[in-house]
């Protein structure tokens, strides 16, 4: 099959271009062919990438005939709010003229659905629900993203697929551990990592209130853990830069809460972390905090389960599913019961602190891509025989 993703990719910073690079590699290896189309074109892009969705009506005609010249078998959809931004409405008029041109399947697959909606409200049921109407499949990740499309949406049960986010691959190693104690000045602290852009629905917050707590309750001593903030506020474009600055404010709060804490100095900010640096901080980290109040699934929390570090995750959308077998889980917006998971885990014996993940969300990527293989075929079998019919 000729496959054409429509989402970020490679070289972007992007969960989603990273999930659709490692698809699109499992794919090729069963001997399908795969393009890209991405919502803005970046130095260094690769040869599968066919264009991007431009901003004027000359672009938007030529990506167009480059599609239909190329005539993908099937049409693969890779969405959230923020991978698009102010190319959603772009992207939802060639969906519609992608349905015209081609006789192909549109498949999507919506990556933040309980967290778009809850941002959005009225108008992301309203953007989920014409986006949805515009492909013949919707893949989620999770239970919970199920219902919200099905219920609050209203999108057919029959059209809605459930394939779990994929284990994480490794990425080799450029540092060490000990590297980044003596870059960071960390010494030998206890090191909870939270990692991962930083976004006002992660709960950071809520961490910082949480080791407030437990420093006044004196149940374990907190002089030497460190919270590590191992990432950045996501960059954005036009208007939504606004979500940007949000987060900003956001993460400016966090930090004057800390210092109202006197907990300013456990919190440590590295930036941006470069692919080489990832082994280390999971390395270094005695427990990955997912204080999460709005999420689908967690990328974050598939490298630490692939790294074998503990997760203390709130039960907040697909964390709920994924970890309810783990006693390192509380409530989202409940600093409370997060201190006392904190207390409990520092306390434990190593052995003790094993993080119990459902192996329904630990398929490899070979599996995920099979899965969604079928759904390609399933869904290509049903319009060769509405053609058939109309023939």
């Amino acid at each position: 099959m000729k496959i054409l993703y429509i989402s970020p990719f490679a070289p972007a910073r992007d969960g989603i271009g990273a999930y659709t690079s490692a698809l699109g590699m499992a794919v090729l290896g069963e001997g399908h062919d795969v393009r890209v189309v991405v919502p803005r074109l970046m130095p260094g892009s690769t040869d599968e990438v066919l264009g991007a969705i431009g901003s004027g009506p000359g672009e938007f005609v030529a990506l167009r005939d480059v599609i239909v010249k190329w005539n993908p078998d099937v049409v693969h959809v890779q969405f959230a709010v923020a991978a698009f931004g102010t190319r959603t409405t772009r992207l939802v008029r060639l969906l519609n003229v992608l349905r015209r041109e081609l006789r192909a399947p549109i498949v999507v697959t919506m990556h933040e659905v309980t967290r778009d909606i809850a941002l959005l409200r009225t108008a992301g049921r309203a953007l989920y629900r014409r986006i949805a109407c515009c492909c013949d499949k919707v893949i989620v990740h999770t239970d919970a993203a199920f219902n919200a499309l099905t219920d609050s949406v209203g999108v057919p049960t029959s059209r809605v697929i459930v394939i779990p986010h994929p284990s994480a691959r490794t990425p080799a190693a450029g540092s060490t551990p000990d590297d980044l104690r003596a870059r960071f000045g960390l010494g030998s602290a206890r090191i909870l990592l939270a990692f991962g852009f930083i976004h006002i629905d992660k709960g950071l917050g809520d961490l910082v209130r949480a080791l407030g707590i437990l420093r006044l309750s004196a149940t374990v001593p907190v002089d030497d853990i460190r919270v590590v903030v191992a990432g950045a506020v996501r960059p954005r474009h036009g208007p939504f830069r606004a979500f940007e600055a949000r987060d900003r404010f956001h993460l400016a709060r966090v930090l004057c809460q800390a210092r109202g804490h006197a907990l300013r100095r456990h919190l440590v900010l590295t930036g941006y972390v470069p692919d080489t640096d990832i082994a280390a901080w999971f390395g270094a980290a005695e427990a990955v905090v997912l204080p999460y109040r709005r999420t689908d699934q967690s990328g974050v929390a598939a490298l630490a389960n692939a790294f074998g570090v503990p997760v203390l995750a709130s039960m907040a959308g697909g964390l709920g599913e994924q970890f309810a077998d783990s006693r390192w889980t509380f409530p989202p917006r409940s600093p409370e019961h997060l201190a006392q998971v904190l207390a409990d885990f520092l306390s434990a014996p190593p052995h003790q602190r094993v993080t119990v993940s459902r192996p329904r969300q630990a398929c490899d990527m070979a599996t995920i891509a099979a899965a969604t293989l079928d759904v390609y075929l399933t869904a290509r079998a049903s319009i060769t025989e509405d053609l058939r019919r109309v023939g």
